[in-house]
């Protein structure tokens, strides 16, 4: 879906957990860059080709993915991709960079996650397991909070911990275009904060992501893409504002 251009959002189904859900990567190219941030699961592999395609970017120009955290839904598809294409580079946040290596296990699979899906048939369970286990990539180049990427325009990287230590969001200046990851979500086509279930450890809960949230306030926002949800194009940074004022958190099981 064309949200500006050179600028699409993917809309990627997938089953995880015993659920069908949907996830929106984004594909920002220039003429020497082409990054999909965020990449969905091992299935979406060939979903992600026709959609480059479909909107006149072949699969053979990527050259960049940009994790915006750690959890599979978000780079379990990354390997895939490394297996076609080994030249293609992996950036993410640094504190993020030793879970999605594997340097740490991922914060998700703890005994709250498995209690979750334990009564998943077991065949998914064992599936859902070999992901956490074995998405593990290297990242080529670390983001830092307040950088600026020097492709397509201008790419800033908003470290919004919370959901992840390492969560980040990403403002594409030329389209007004903020990338939220999972920082934001969207239910019954309203604006809502993080999970309320949030992967972080040591104490730090989805509060805390809602307070990061504050950083984004200084952006003139005309699009927010969040990975759960898509698009959402009404008012958005009075919408950010609503979200932290209230404290608006999402839940899975809504």
């Amino acid at each position: 879906m064309k949200i500006a251009d050179n600028l699409e959002m993917l809309v990627l189904p997938m089953n995880v957990m015993g659920r069908e859900r949907i996830v929106y990567p984004t594909l920002i190219w220039d003429d020497d860059n082409v990054i999909l941030i965020d990449t969905g699961i091992p299935s979406n592999l060939e979903t992600i080709k026709k959609q480059m395609e479909a909107a006149g970017i072949s699969f053979a120009r990527l050259n960049t993915i940009i994790a915006t955290q750690q959890d599979i839904d978000h780079i379990a598809g990354i390997k895939g991709i490394l297996i076609e294409k080994p030249q293609v580079i992996v950036l993410a946040h640094e504190a993020d960079k030793p879970y999605i290596q594997g340097d740490k296990k991922v914060q998700r699979l703890n005994s709250k996650f498995m209690e979750r899906i334990k009564d998943l048939p077991e065949e998914e369970q064992l599936r859902i397991v070999d992901m956490f286990e074995n998405s593990n990539v290297k990242v080529n180049t670390t983001l830092r909070d307040g950088e600026v990427l020097p492709y397509c325009g201008g790419i800033t990287v908003i470290h919004t911990p919370g959901h992840t230590p390492g969560h980040i969001c990403l403002y594409h200046q030329r389209s007004k275009t903020l990338i939220a990851g999972d920082a934001m979500n969207i239910l019954h086509g309203q604006l809502v904060g993080p999970n309320e279930d949030p992967m972080s450890e040591d104490g730090v809960n989805a509060n805390d992501a809602i307070n990061s949230l504050k950083k984004l306030k200084d952006y003139d926002i005309k699009n927010i893409i969040s990975y759960h949800g898509g698009l959402f194009n009404d008012n958005p940074n009075e919408g950010i504002k609503e979200v932290i004022r209230d404290r608006k958190l999402y839940s899975y099981r809504k």
